[in-house]
Order: structure tokens, then sequence, then C-alpha cells
């Protein structure tokens, strides 16, 4: 429900069931002019009793929350619906000054036909109406209660109120049927002529505002079968798609849940899935990057990335070779350093151009599974991790987490730059004033996100209580603040830090709380190219 939804005001939960809500908005050129307009709307809404009364605010994030009140309601619907249903949204218009009236009867049309989760949203000022409501298309008797449902919508909207049947959204299908009750018969033949004059095959949009099957918004209808409960909830509106980095290259968001449901569906129905599961696995699994940005637009807050490494952790072989992993990380990170090593070398013994033929070939023998080399491999850090704790020397300490990736890839030989991440950071910190200290054993630690990423759920949740305990440590039980060089290794140990006791930051939170006031910042005329991280976005 919207009331549930963080940030929003705590009134919400005293309102009744038939409490309605107008969220007015009006701006102006002048102070002077808003004043004035604000006393006309004030002297309006004195003649109606209030059940809870929300003053105007100029304050922004006031006015978000109020919004997002408004914005919440379609969401809130497909949140609490049955599962197998879809969302259903209409929108039809009624004269204003019938507006109160319509509504009253629109809502008892929900009392008649059983949509007691259904709701109405708009634009007053227009007599504009959305109506959203739950609906299952798998039983009979489901879709002859919908049937009866919009006939006798169109029947009030369109022939007792003389409004429309759609007032901002498309006819669609759905109210094709519909269309000759409301305009007529003379006029509903002078659109089927016009179309004919420009369209005589039928080819453009078929039964689709105009339609001669008055069943045509009973068939082929979509149904949402049950896939999984992580997102058993979407209504599939695609407003995930835009931030996912795979979206073009594979499969969006919601392109994965809709085929999951698919092979669910067909599952059920005893149908050979391999061929489908086969495609899926890169197209739906292996692309998909879980930043769980889908669910920062996502209506009812979906991860998809939860499903994808729920999928991978069922379909993961690897469990022996993770555990070894876990166990043994800080020899892998000396055999990634001593592969980068290796490759740095043979670049200067060979030269560019052979190496990369070179490489080339042995990438094509082993069938991909040897990476081929680019000039753009990192050269290996060399880091020494510490044994023992450092004693302090009289400056303000920080913990240095540096991520793994941090402590064994440095620059390419051909950067310009040619200082490793881990010592530029250090000496960030050491200017600004802080006595930098690492935890004990940093090459053995990790913060689970590679398990986690893979499908290897209990290996991150081991490498992550290490971590912690070895922060605890590091931190005097929370003392000194932590420096996490990586966005993505902060957000995947955030929660239990917090829960531990511990101040976690990354880069910019930590720069702009620590030292913007112990550093003096010159600006650079260089542009600059600023890659923002998914999970910086979370964070």
């Amino acid at each position: 429900s919207v009331q549930d939804k963080p940030g929003l005001p705590d009134w919400i939960h005293d309102l009744s069931e038939s409490a309605c809500a107008l969220l007015v908005e009006t701006r102006a050129s002048s102070s002077q002019v808003l004043d004035e307009q604000l006393t006309r709307i004030r002297a309006c809404l004195a003649e109606f009793p209030l059940e809870q009364r929300v003053d105007f605010t100029r304050d922004a994030k006031v006015s978000d929350q109020l919004w997002a009140i408004r914005k919440g309601t379609f969401p809130a619907v497909g949140a609490v619906r049955p599962n197998g249903t879809t969302v259903i949204i209409e929108d039809v218009t009624f004269p204003i000054d019938q507006l109160s009236e319509g509504v009253t009867r629109l809502q008892s049309l929900f009392v008649k036909h059983g949509y007691d989760d259904a709701i109405i949203f708009g634009h007053a000022l227009e007599g504009n109406l959305h109506f959203v409501f739950p609906q299952g298309f798998d039983d009979p008797a489901e879709v002859a209660r919908y049937e009866a449902f919009m006939q006798d919508v169109a029947q009030l909207v369109a022939v007792e109120f003389g409004g429309s049947l759609k007032a901002e959204h498309g006819t669609g299908r759905n109210m094709a049927p519909f269309v000759e009750l409301e305009w007529g018969h003379d006029a509903w033949q002078l659109m089927w002529q016009i179309k004919r004059l420009l369209d005589p095959e039928n080819l453009l949009n078929p039964d689709v505002v105009l339609s001669e099957d008055p069943q045509i918004h009973l068939k082929n209808l979509k149904p949402l079968p049950e896939a999984d409960p992580l997102v058993d909830k979407c209504i599939e509106c695609g407003f995930c798609e835009p931030v996912c980095p795979s979206e073009g290259l594979t499969l969006s968001p919601r392109q994965r849940i809709v085929i999951w449901r698919d092979i669910q569906a067909r599952r059920r129905a005893g149908e050979d899935t391999a061929e489908l599961e086969k495609a899926y696995q890169y197209h739906g699994l292996d692309t998909c990057a879980a930043t769980g940005l889908c669910a920062q637009r996502c209506p009812v807050g979906i991860n998809t990335g939860d499903l994808v490494r729920k999928l991978r952790s069922e379909k993961a072989t690897g469990q022996s070779v993770a555990n070894q992993l876990a166990k043994h990380f800080a020899g892998a990170l000396k055999a990634t350093r001593f592969v980068l090593a290796s490759a740095s070398m043979a670049e200067r013994l060979l030269g560019a151009p052979l190496l990369t033929r070179l490489s080339g070939g042995v990438r094509k023998v082993s069938g991909g599974r040897v990476a081929q080399w680019d000039p753009s491999l990192p050269q290996p850090v060399r880091f020494v991790s510490p044994n023992a704790p450092e004693p302090s020397d009289g400056r303000p300490r920080v913990v240095y987490l540096a991520a793994c990736v941090s402590r064994t890839m440095g620059p390419a030989r051909g950067d310009k730059a040619q200082e490793p991440l881990i010592e530029v950071t250090r000496r960030l910190l050491e200017k600004g004033g802080y006595q930098v200290v690492y935890p004990e054993a940093l090459d053995s630690l990790c913060c689970g996100q590679p398990f986690a990423s893979k499908g290897y759920p209990d290996q991150a949740a081991t490498k992550k209580d290490e971590l912690i305990s070895a922060l605890l440590r590091a931190s005097r039980n929370g003392v000194d603040p932590i420096y996490c060089d990586t966005s993505p290794c902060t957000l995947q140990i955030r929660e239990a830090a917090e829960e531990a006791g511990l101040t976690l930051f990354d880069p910019v939170r930590f720069i702009r709380d620590h030292l913007y006031e112990r550093l003096d910042f010159e600006p650079e005329q260089t542009p600059l190219a600023v890659h923002v991280t998914c999970s910086t976005q979370h964070l």
C-alpha cells in the first residue's frame, strides 16, 4: 500500500476508507501573484468538510512526499494483487459538473462486480479519471465478470453521463467494441469509411480503435502466470528498461521476467522447455549485471537481479571451486598478479602485435576458455598485506579497505598515469592528515560480491563475515571510520557494517564529509569523463 512506502507522512495511516484526496499544485510568476492564487483556492476549499488538512507548502521535500502519494496509487494495486492476475488501467471522462456523481456511480460498479481492490485517481480539473483493478484471465468465470463490468462501465460513462470512454490514452482493443455505443452508428460508419480509404486491407492495427468484433476485448487475453515470488508482482510496465545495462544487448528486466514466466507456464503444462532454457542461460542469466537499478524504477520494487542470482545459484556447479577460492583467496590474488606480470613481460619481449596474434590463436584453440591479450590489460599491483595491527601515531586514523581489484590490478602499460589507485588513495588520505591503517591479512579478505553475483551465496556470506570481523579489529570496534575505494564493495557490506556498528564510507561520501575541509581543491580545466557506477547510484 502507498501508506507503507518510506518517507511518506504518518497521517496517511489515519485516513478512512472513503477518504478522497485532492492534490492542488499552483504556480505563478511572482510571490504576490502566488499568494493571491492560494487565497482564492483556500476560499473554494473552505466549503468542503476536511478529514485531514494539509496546507500548501513551498518545501520541495514535502511537495515530493505529496506527489509520491499520488504517483504511488497505480503501483499500490500492482503490489497487492493476487499472484497470477494482471492489472487493468482504464481512463474515462465525466462532465465536470457531474464528476462527483460519476465517481460515486463508478465506485458502485466496483462493489457490484466484486472489485474490492480497485482504486480511482486522475485529473479532476478535466473530469479525467483513471481506475485500476486486478483481473485474472485464467478462469472463464473471471472473464465473464470482466465482460459484465466493462459493459456496465461503457453504459454508465457513454450513455448515462454522456462522457468519454477514453480520456487521454488510446482506445485500444479494450474499448474498441464500445466506440459505436459512444459515438453513435453514423459517426462510427464514417470512421470506418475513412479507415477503409486509407487502409483497404485492414493492415494497420486491426481491431484497435475500430473493430466489428464485439468480443475483441475478451480475446487474446494475456495472463501473468506465477513464476517466482521474487518477481510475481511484476506488472510488465517496462519502467525498469531504460536503466538496465544489458537492455539492447540481450534482454531487459521486464523481458527476463516475461520469458521466465513463460518457461514456468510451459513446465506446468508438461512442455519441453530445454531449448528455451538453453537460450535463456545466456540472454537471461549470463548477461544480467544484477545491479539492482531496475528496483529503483520498478513501481513495486522488484529487483530482477535477485531472481537472476537465485537461478544462478540453483544452476551453480562449481561449489568445490568456490569453496577453495574462498579459503585461499590470498593465493588467488597472488596467482592473478603472476598472470598479469607474465602478460606484461610477454608484451615487453614479444611486442604488442605478435602477442596479440599468438594469444588470439591460443584463445581459438582453447575454445574461448583462455582470454586474449589486450593492450588495456592492467599491470600487477605490488601490495604487501599487513599481518599485524599498526600502532597509532597521534593522527586521526582511517581504515583503508582496498578492494581486491585495487590491490591486484594497476594501470595498463600504455596509460599516462602509472601510479596504482591504492597508492593514490593512500597519499590522498595522508595529505588530509590521516594515519592510514589496513585490516590485517587484507589479501585474504573479500566483501563476497564475486561469489554472490555468480550464484554462491554461502561463500559470499562467509567472506563477508570474515571481512566485518577484520574491520572491527582494524577500526578498534568502530572508533575509526572505514574508507572503501570501490562502491560495489561498499554496497555489498553496507548493511552488515551498520549492524556491527562500523562507519563505512565510499570515496564520494568520505571526501565530502572528511576531506573537504582538510584540503584545498583547485578546479581543473581539463575535461573529465565521470562514470557513476550502478552501486554508487544505490548508495
